[in-house]
């Protein structure tokens, strides 16, 4: 029986994988990969899929829309070259740069993209003040008689969801744009000049728009609908960023036309599968079910690099009792919304290892879960993958003041800017609108009263709004402006290259390799509490 079940499984898979004819024009996608390359249909069973509709047809291509080269091991230990490698090996045709690809800074991110054989597209990023286009905003292919025209769309919240200064220059000003100014109409235009292009000059018979955009939980006016609402001559749009599973969300252009919406989710919980027939019809569907047999070549190729960085990931640091927790049972981030145990301990190991007043790590920049038992180098690594250098800074307790609202401005809902704390206390009356206000590139500019924040306390005395503090943090937060965070009045005293990861690591051992109880609550120990 079991046997007769994985047959009948294969046969599906194989059905799923083909095409119905020998001209169907086959597209697989991925989005959101974050390095699972590994994980769930995993990078090999992509290929497998292709290798099986090639058997029916010439017409394949493969596409990403975004957020490969960042989330976990394979990536943060070669900075996204090990990555880009594997995505050459498998012969990606068509990519769009996702906010996260930012993530090792503007130099590595160039490196990144002239390595990538396929290249990138864009329409919508651009160097300012001469707005050129960094890429080309569409890629032709040609299916026999066919030509479809992809034209890249990368989100406007790469400005803050990445550190801001990589996009800026020495003094501060921004040297790159993603049309996000004007609530999105700079990017809606600069995508309908692509199209029109691709149509009028190129002749394209299709344009398939690859976005990483997201649909929900996202900036509302840069998001996938939006985007549809305000242009036409599309005729289906690939998506990512919001790390959704949406088989067809289905949006009228500016012309009335229904435009289908899809999205595969993150870490290949799904393949995203769009077969344009000859006489046009076009439909889309996600995979589930990785094959029952992987493409060999792909699952050796990946294994010769991960033999690269295997030996210091597996490394000893220490052991838990309980796990240090970032998400629930239903994998949602709780380290964006809430305290939570890990949030507290890598604070903790900040303040520690500095000797400071405060310690503090955004929501964002927290992975995963320790689990329970014996740590590794790699778990460490998998909670910290980005590599955020670390920082201290003299910081004055009214702008502590205005940075805790700024980060709690999105509660209930989430936001990356949630800062967890060390040394400090503080509650959260979440019946106060936040008043806190960001400029067009959504980077923090200030407050007005009334707070959400109240009873602010620094190691069990009242926050001195004309104190000046010492904080521990990473450059990302204090320095760069990630996640939006300013830190506009922070005096700089030291840069330091240790990584974030190593100061947790090196905490670990400083207690003696042994996680103390005190850490045991999965959400925390009552400094944040929220009404």
């Amino acid at each position: 029986m079991k046997k007769l079940i994985t047959l009948l499984l294969a046969l599906v898979i194989m059905q799923t994988a083909c095409a119905k004819d020998k001209n169907d024009i086959v597209i697989f996608f991925t989005n959101d990969v974050h390095c699972g390359i590994e994980n769930n249909i995993c990078y090999a069973g992509v290929v497998e899929y292709r290798n099986e509709a090639l058997k029916q047809t010439p017409y394949v291509t493969l596409v990403d829309a975004g957020d490969a080269v960042q989330g976990d091991l394979a990536g943060a230990v070669s900075k996204g070259e090990d990555i880009i490698k594997i995505l050459n090996f498998m012969k990606y045709d068509v990519a769009v740069p996702g906010n996260h690809e930012f993530d090792y800074g503007m130099d590595q991110f160039k490196k990144l993209a002239g390595m990538m054989k396929c290249g990138y597209v864009c329409a919508n990023f651009h160097t300012l003040p001469d707005h050129k286009l960094v890429f080309p905003p569409y890629k032709i292919i040609k299916y026999g008689k066919k030509k479809i025209a992809y034209v890249g769309v990368a989100t406007p919240e790469s400005l803050s969801k990445t550190a801001a200064v990589t996009f800026q220059d020495g003094k501060g000003n921004f040297i790159y744009s993603f049309g996000g100014e004007n609530k999105g109409k700079n990017m809606f235009a600069d995508v309908q000049a692509a199209i029109d292009q691709a149509r009028e000059k190129e002749k394209a018979d299709y344009v398939i728009l690859v976005a990483h955009l997201g649909e929900h939980g996202i900036t509302e006016e840069w998001n996938a609908m939006n985007l549809v609402t305000n242009i036409q001559g599309a005729d289906i749009l690939i998506d990512g960023h919001s790390h959704e599973v949406t088989p067809s969300l289905k949006v009228k252009d500016k012309s009335g036309k229904e435009i289908v919406i899809t999205q595969t989710g993150t870490k290949l919980s799904h393949l995203g599968k769009i077969t344009i027939t000859p006489d046009g019809q076009i439909t889309n569907e996600l995979i589930a079910y990785a094959p029952v047999d992987l493409d060999s070549k792909t699952r050796d190729f990946i294994e010769k690099i991960k033999k690269d960085y295997e030996g210091t990931l597996s490394r000893p640091v220490g052991y838990l009792d309980f796990p240090l927790v970032a998400t629930d049972k239903k994998n949602d981030w709780l380290v964006r919304s809430e305290e939570t145990n890990l949030g507290d301990f890598l604070a903790d190991s900040f303040k520690a290892f500095y000797k400071t007043d405060i310690g503090i790590i955004n929501g964002g920049a927290i992975r995963a879960t320790i689990p329970a038992g014996q740590v590794r180098y790699g778990d460490v690594f998998k909670t910290s993958p980005f590599g955020n250098m670390m920082c201290v800074a003299e910081v004055p307790g009214q702008t502590i003041l205005d940075e805790l609202e700024f980060g709690v401005r999105n509660l209930p809902d989430i936001s990356g800017g949630f800062i967890h704390v060390s040394g400090l206390s503080f509650i959260v009356d979440t019946s106060i609108p936040s008043s806190a206000k960001m400029d067009d590139n959504h980077i923090f500019i200030g407050v007005k009263a009334p707070y959400r924040v109240k009873d602010v306390k620094v190691n069990g005395e009242p926050l001195d709004l004309k104190k000046k503090y010492k904080i521990a943090s990473t450059r990302f937060v204090l320095k760069d402006q990630g996640d939006g965070h300013r830190f506009a009045d922070a005096e700089i005293i030291l840069l330091d290259d240790t990584f974030d990861r190593d100061v947790c690591a090196k905490y670990i051992e400083q207690l003696g390799g042994k996680i103390p109880a005190q850490y045991k609550d999965p959400m925390g120990q009552g400094r944040i509490k929220i009404k």
